[in-house]
């Protein structure tokens, strides 16, 4: 999987979430993580290959309980 930070429509930066095989809810939460260690407003999106696992326009924690629903 693959966490694009994201400012103003523009990706920033890319980076790989290790381990491989790690579950979407685990992968989510550690894009959480980094994305609270960034400066300045940034969203997200988690991508497994070709599917897009959340995309979180605002960065908020409500991304996550939709994904459980």
């Amino acid at each position: 999987m693959k966490c694009y930070f994201l400012r103003d429509g523009h990706v920033t930066d890319v980076v790989e979430m290790l381990p491989l095989g790690l579950s979407d809810e685990d992968a989510i939460a550690r894009a959480y993580t980094l994305s609270a260690k960034r400066k300045g407003p940034e969203s997200f999106q988690l991508w497994d290959n070709a599917r897009l696992v959340i995309s979180s326009p605002d960065g908020g924690e409500h991304d996550i309980d939709l994904l459980r629903r």
